[in-house]
């Protein structure tokens, strides 16, 4: 069994959070009328088509009021899921926890960790944020921290840097304790659309990619055999489709990984070179032809600056 960890907003859902009347449009907002980020919705099928027995769990920071609406969404896009955990703001409000209504790290967290309990090392994991948040270094938290590269006193020092309430933090750490150490976290995929710098992410390792369109991520994703070519293909199509992406902009998307050093050209090749990508092959090959030579530093397997990507992250909201 595979686990793929969702988040919501801006990650799965286009959702507007970037003030207090777009939240409450998203609050009214019916199934039929919430867009999907382009592609998301064609890459979640695909996963658990590919492998039935995957399991899917979504933690957002969306509040429970909205549990209804977002269940019919899900339904609506023909996406299977197995728990759909929300955020429940108003009791953090009525107890004056104002820090935990827009903080994640201190909600998100314990919630994984809760999630992980009982799965044994063979259950592997692959996690999908986005960067208007901290689903970075929360993802990046959690898979050191089960796979015991991150000690207990260095966990609650970050969730503290990060806003966690006391008691937050010792629920994380009481299901840590439940949890088996093992490294079973394969790929940390953040969706880029608020301008981060792809270099801000190397201070948390290698595991955390980000992207600029989930096409990206289904390329690497069939690398990792997680997918067949068919499937990367729909993804093409409907990033193509839904973000009105050109087949040139598909290719300098493909370009861009390749550049980071996530995947080889030939590699990708391989996969263009499938039943699927007819149509897309000229402009992705010719996108590949020119790529040249320069491929970006690797990232030190052993880099992590929480509190620096956090102070980053602070200063960026300011």
């Amino acid at each position: 069994m595979h686990v793929y960890r969702w988040d919501l907003d801006r990650t799965y859902l286009d959702t507007d959070i970037g003030s207090v009347r777009a939240l409450l449009r998203h609050a009214f907002e019916t199934a039929s009328e919430k867009k999907n980020i382009p592609g998301s919705a064609t890459l979640l099928r695909c996963l658990t088509e590919w492998d039935p027995s995957s399991k899917v769990t979504i933690v957002s920071g969306s509040p429970t009021q909205l549990r209804a609406v977002l269940e019919e969404k899900l339904a609506l896009d023909g996406v299977r899921f197995d728990s759909l955990i929300l955020k429940d703001s108003l009791a953090n409000l009525k107890r004056g926890r104002l820090r935990a209504v827009r903080g994640q790290i201190g909600y998100k967290l314990p919630q994984l960790f809760k999630q992980r309990v009982g799965l044994g090392p063979p259950v592997r994991e692959t996690l999908f944020g986005d960067d208007w948040e901290v689903d970075a270094v929360v993802y990046s938290l959690y898979a050191d921290a089960i796979a015991g590269r991150l000690t207990e006193g260095d966990l609650a020092r970050v969730m503290e840097a990060g806003g966690a309430y006391d008691d937050a933090i010792r629920e994380a750490l009481r299901s840590l304790r439940q949890i088996g150490r093992a490294d079973v976290v394969e790929d940390i995929f953040i969706h880029c659309d608020r301008g981060t710098p792809t270099s801000q992410f190397r201070a948390l390792g290698p595991r955390v990619v980000p992207v600029f369109s989930w096409f990206q991520a289904a390329v690497l994703l069939w690398a990792r055999g997680r997918l067949p070519p068919p499937a990367v293909a729909q993804v093409a199509r409907a990033c193509t489709d839904e973000a009105h992406i050109s087949e040139i902009g598909l290719g300098g998307l493909a370009q861009d990984i390749s550049r980071r050093g996530q995947i080889s050209r030939d590699r990708m090749k391989e996969l263009f070179s499938s039943p699927g990508f007819e149509s897309m092959r000229p402009s992705l090959d010719a996108a590949l032809d020119r790529l040249g030579e320069y491929s970006a530093p690797p990232t030190d397997p052993n880099t992590r600056d929480y509190h620096g990507f956090l102070r980053a992250n602070a200063q960026r909201d300011e």
